[in-house]
């Protein structure tokens, strides 16, 4: 087949689908992936056609748009910023461009909330498929959306009319709007039910983590991890380790804000404290800092299947992606979420006993930080807790059964 991937979103939202996009170029099905240009070295590193898409990414607004998220209480209000400044700001171009990509293609995949690349197939009339990474937004009366505790099948049913009349009346009409304006038809209820493709959506994460059954278009494939086989560590690096205990890790992933500096420190008197060494890798937020600091190594990205394995415990901030490789790692968190499905990944973690209780970026805190770390270290069931559910874990191959799906879903055979 010839397969369009429109690639939207950050790094935790990209790699599972280059990955997704190396198993197919090996299943000998031609690629192209669509993305912003800061992707093009990654998408033609594993083989691809790269299709830019977008506009330039610019770090600065979106270290701004963060910090507005950041600040939100409202576990809900964030996707009205993702919605306008991350989706629909530049919708229009994401659209046109997607449309000129995925003419002459068989199939294509994309995001569930990337409503611009799904419009794009429905006017190019082709069968699409979509693929999101947490569960716990999906609809289902087996479980209730985060916050809320999921007491019985009648309370979640009753929380998800809730949540989804207020989505119809404040995120909806806004991805409507987008719609009718490029030829498309409005989506009832679109933000809780509308969004995932009629025909297949994968769940590209762990049934282990989170058992919950859904109705028949939305199937759990496991975990889509990119690999990188021929990943060096730098010798500096090997040295720092080899130079004492596991050290912690530290990474927020794709999360920014103007506060980089800032929040190094916070990080940096966390260790302190605990008196542990640690790694602190940058991401986009910037962490990090050029002092030489002792038992800290500060660095840019490090593939997470070969790091975290080496940790005592990983505080990150809980994106989808990143938990998996933690849980896949066998170590045990401390959750740092900022915005989003963040915070129902801390909060399950954190039920299954490996990880402290979640701690909000904007309660962030050296004091707080360093007493969750040092009930992670002193609390030895939650290392073998975590040593559990990475061994349940390791039996799941997501890749290999996102692939079989999609070669036999019957419109991409047709």
């Amino acid at each position: 087949m010839k397969i369009a991937i429109a690639a939207w979103g950050t790094t935790g939202d990209v790699y599972p689908l280059l990955a997704l996009a190396a198993q197919l170029l090996n299943r000998e099905h031609q690629v192209r992936v669509c993305a912003p240009s800061i992707y093009k070295d990654k998408i033609l590193e594993i083989g691809a056609d790269f299709y830019e898409v977008g506009v330039v990414f610019d770090l600065d607004e979106f270290h701004q748009t963060m910090d507005t998220m950041i600040t939100m209480r409202d576990p809900m209000a964030p996707l009205l910023v993702i919605a306008k400044e991350g989706i629909l700001k530049r919708g229009e171009k994401w659209y046109n461009d997607c449309l000129a990509a995925m003419k002459g293609y068989d199939l294509v995949i994309c995001h569930s909330i990337d409503i611009p690349a799904q419009e794009a197939a429905i006017r190019n009339d082709l069968p699409w498929i979509t693929v999101t990474y947490c569960p716990g937004f999906i609809k289902t009366p087996d479980n209730a959306p985060y916050p809320f505790p999921n007491w019985s099948r009648t309370f979640n049913r009753i929380v998800w009319k809730l949540v989804r009349l207020r989505l119809k009346y404040s995120v909806d009409p806004l991805f409507n709007q987008f719609i009718v304006s490029v030829g498309g038809k409005p989506r009832a209820f679109m933000a809780s039910d509308e969004m995932y493709s009629p025909y297949l959506n994968l769940i590209a994460a762990s049934p282990t983590l989170c058992p919950i059954t859904f109705k028949p278009n939305h199937i759990y494939t496991g975990v889509w991890h990119l690999g990188h086989p021929n990943y060096e560590p730098p010798s500096d690096l090997m040295d720092f380790l080899s130079d004492g205990p596991p050290p912690i890790v530290i990474t927020f992933g794709s999360m920014g804000g103007s506060d980089g500096k800032e929040t190094t420190d916070i990080l940096i008197d966390a260790i302190k404290m605990t008196n542990q060494r640690a790694i602190i890798q940058a991401g986009w937020g910037l962490l990090g800092t050029q002092k030489t600091e002792p038992n800290i190594y500060c660095t840019d990205y490090i593939p997470h299947q070969w790091l975290f394995p080496q940790a005592r415990c990983v505080v990150h901030h809980g994106g989808a992606g990143t938990t998996a490789s933690v849980c896949r790692s066998k170590v045990p968190s401390v959750v740092v979420p900022h915005i989003a499905d963040q915070f129902y990944w801390g909060k399950l973690l954190y039920n299954l006993g490996v990880a402290s209780k979640s701690l909000p970026r904007r309660k962030l805190t050296s004091k707080q930080l360093a007493q969750r770390i040092d009930q992670v270290l002193e609390t030895p069931t939650m290392s073998e807790r975590a040593e559990s559910l990475g061994t349940q874990m390791e039996s799941e191959d997501g890749l290999t059964t996102a692939v079989e799906l999609i070669e036999s879903f019957p419109m991409a055979e047709s």
